[in-house]
This record gives C-alpha cells, sequence and structure tokens, in this order.
C-alpha cells in the first residue's frame, strides 16, 4: 500500500503513480575534468523539460559539474542490474508507490541516504518535513524529498461540460449520476480510469467525505473495524456504481489491461466518449500529441455527498532521493537544494524548476476556501506552459 500521510484537514497525500513514453539518454560522455552528476528518473508524464532546464541552472552555477540526465521507462530494471554490478546514480527520481517497490527496496534495505541537513537548510514546511514519507522510517531524519504535489481528482473535458456547455458541471453525487443518465442517452459514458492503481486517491477523498478524518486514518492504519462502518460501506457503494456498466467506458477494463492501454481510456475522455477520470496533472503533458489544440481540461473535486456538502481532492507527492553509494553526494545535496531554494521565485508550472513546498500549501488553502474554482485556477496555469 502507498504511504500516505495527511495536510491540513482536506487533503490526502500519498505517492504518486505516474505511467508514460520512455526516452534513451545521453550516457557515459566524456566530462572531461568535470565532476559528473548522474541523475535517473522515471520517463513518465511529467516529461524531461523541467530536469533539462534545472540542470542548465545548476550546471550554470557549478560550471565544474556536468550533470548527465537519464529518462527511463523501466527505470527499476535498469537500475537493478547496474546496482548489482555497484553502479549507483547520484540522485534518483523515483516514487513511492510504483508496481516495481524500487523505492521502497531501496528504503527498507537502507539504500537511501540521509539528507536531513537538506531538508534542515532548505526550510521545507513541518507538515512535509515531519511526514512519514520525508521521514520514512520515523527516526527523526529525512530520506525523501518532496519535489512536486499534484492534485488528482476527477478530470474533464471544459469544452463538453461546465456552465454554458452542453452538461453541467455536478456539485453533487445525486447530479453527478444524473449527469450519468443524461449523457448515456447521448451515447457517452459517465466514468473511465486509466489504469489499476488510479483510485488511491479517490478513495481516500471519498472516506474523508463519508466517515471524516477518523475513517480515513483508520483505514490508513488497517484498522480490523474500519471497512465496516456506514462511511465505508457507502465509499464502497459509490466506487460500485462507478464501475458498473451503467456509467462505466465499455471499453475501459480491455483498454486498461492492454499494454499502454491506459493512454486509450484517456483519450476516451478527449474525444468525448466518456465525460471523467481519476488522474494527475500529468495527463496533460502526457497526453499533448492527441489533444486538439482548442481542448480544455478541467479538474472537478470529488461531488459532495450532499447540496452545500464538503467537496475533497487528493494530492500526491512526488520525490526525489540520492543512493547511499553515491559517488558524488556533495552535488547531489547540491542539486536537491537548487530544486527547493528557487522557489522564491519560481514554480513547477512555470517550467523553470521544480515545484516548491510553499506555494503548494497556499494553493490547499485556497481549494478548501472555494476548491472548483481553484481547481479551475490551477488548470487554466497548467495550461499556459
Amino acid at each position: 500500500m502507498k504511504k500516505v500521510i495527511t495536510a491540513g484537514l482536506s487533503f490526502a497525500m500519498a505517492a504518486s503513480m505516474l505511467a508514460g513514453c520512455s526516452s534513451k539518454p545521453a550516457e557515459n560522455s566524456d566530462s572531461g575534468d568535470k565532476r559528473v552528476l548522474k541523475f535517473d528518473s522515471f520517463s513518465g508524464g511529467n516529461g524531461e523539460k523541467v530536469f533539462t532546464k534545472l540542470a542548465e541552472a545548476f550546471e550554470k552555477a557549478n560550471p565544474d559539474v556536468d550533470v548527465q540526465l537519464r529518462f527511463e521507462k523501466e527505470l527499476p530494471d535498469v537500475l537493478n542490474k547496474e546496482n548489482a554490478k555497484g553502479e549507483y546514480s547520484d540522485v534518483v527520481y523515483y516514487n513511492l508507490g510504483q508496481p516495481s517497490g524500487y523505492t521502497e527496496t531501496q528504503l527498507n534495505t537502507h539504500e537511501v541516504l540521509d539528507i536531513s541537513d537538506v531538508v534542515e537548510e532548505v526550510g521545507m514546511d513541518e507538515n512535509y518535513a515531519n511526514s512519514s514519507i520525508v521521514q520514512y522510517y520515523g527516526d527523526g531524519k529525512s530520506y525523501l524529498m518532496p519535489l512536486k504535489t499534484t492534485p488528482a481528482g476527477f478530470f474533464y473535458n471544459t469544452e463538453l461540460v461546465g456552465e454554458g456547455k452542453k452538461y453541467d458541471l455536478p456539485t453533487t453525487w445525486e447530479e453527478f449520476w444524473a449527469l450519468g443518465d443524461q449523457a448515456k442517452q447521448d451515447g457517452i459514458s459517465l466514468f473511465t480510469y486509466p489504469t489499476n492503481g488510479y483510485f488511491d486517491n479517490t478513495l481516500n477523498a471519498l472516506l474523508k467525505e463519508t466517515g471524516g478524518e477518523e475513517l480515513l486514518s483508520n483505514v490508513l492504519n488497517y484498522d480490523k473495524d474500519a471497512w465496516n462502518t456506514d462511511g465505508a460501506k457507502q465509499t464502497i457503494d459509490i466506487l460500485t456504481k462507478l464501475v458498473s456498466p451503467d456509467y462505466l467506458y465499455s471499453d475501459t477494463v480491455s483498454n486498461a489491461n492492454a499494454k499502454d492501454g491506459f493512454t486509450m481510456n484517456q483519450q476516451a475522455v478527449i474525444d468525448g466518449k466518456a465525460l471523467f477520470m481519476p488522474n494527475g496533472d500529468w495527463v496533460v503533458n502526457e497526453m499533448a500529441d492527441t489533444t486538439p489544440e482548442d481542448y480544455h481540461w478541467g479538474l472537478l473535486p470529488l461531488p459532495a455527498l450532499e447540496k452545500d456538502g464538503e467537496r475533497f481532492v487528493g494530492s500526491m507527492t512526488e520525490q526525489v532521493w540520492i543512493p547511499a553509494q553515491a559517488k558524488n553526494v556533495d552535488d547531489a545535496k547540491a542539486f536537491l537544494k537548487l530544486s527547493i531554494l528557487k522557489k522564491a521565485l519560481r514554480s513547477w508550472l512555470k517550467v523553470e524548476t521544480l515545484f516548491q513546498q510553499i506555494l503548494c500549501l497556499i494553493r490547499l488553502q485556497l481549494w478548501k476556501m472555494d476548491i472548483q474554482k481553484n481547481s479551475s485556477q490551477y488548470m487554466i496555469m497548467l495550461l499556459q506552459l
């Protein structure tokens, strides 16, 4: 199960699950007299541009360092083979909660470096610094650096759903199901999902909605009676209805089980065959090649149980870390510091450096006050890249 923390009263923060395309790196280049900093990343929907920009900024500030970027779709397989030969990256961008469990394995075998000095120096917000993700072992030491926080609600086509559009945007589950019945008459499904693993944040947010912080906490801590509560049963009923034949896009399951079939389910939303799907903001870049220029993504918080009821959006962190056997630890730590210390000037959304914690927390507070309005503003900012 993915390690999860909560931020404030409204968000379940989980290690994210990414899916995306691959790219081959330029590696083993001749760096001359320069120190080499090897940065290895999963090749996913976030793309490579932000890391290229970050590497350029680091090399400009440190002209005696050669940052060698590598992006691999099957990153765990590549790194396991190299690790077996005694070869290690200096920095790894690969999240908790992936099917391979690579990061968890490295942590559980104590192959991840203590970066408490970096976390302390950058002044990370305590909500992050003291979380069970950063302090994985619960020993007061930091091992993972959260670089980006991603909202993960229901993504949809704002040209099809919204004020003045063909379909009204639902605010309650009752309105959500009614929309599904309406769209079905037009041959459009209410819901799809990319592939297995995309319900984690939906589940967390829904548990918070149906049973409050107590139910969410009990489920995450494996309380034996948690799933026997009314809130848990209501959660199961809603999820069951979401994936029932009445509302689920008919090709969802077959696509989800095909190689790279998740993109076909995501394309179904773009093509107007399904209205909503759970996802993260990486879908914008991931599907850019097949998305029409006049298409605009929207982000819907979970509908409320009743009119004017509370609504929630799950939010995920993505982590970077340093292998314990990295050869260039000093530059690796400096690289992490640079990605965070530019936080007062830029964010991930500007594609200049990586997402920073202060802006994230401010945005979460805004979402609590007007969640749909600020979710929409987030998507508008993202689409301006």
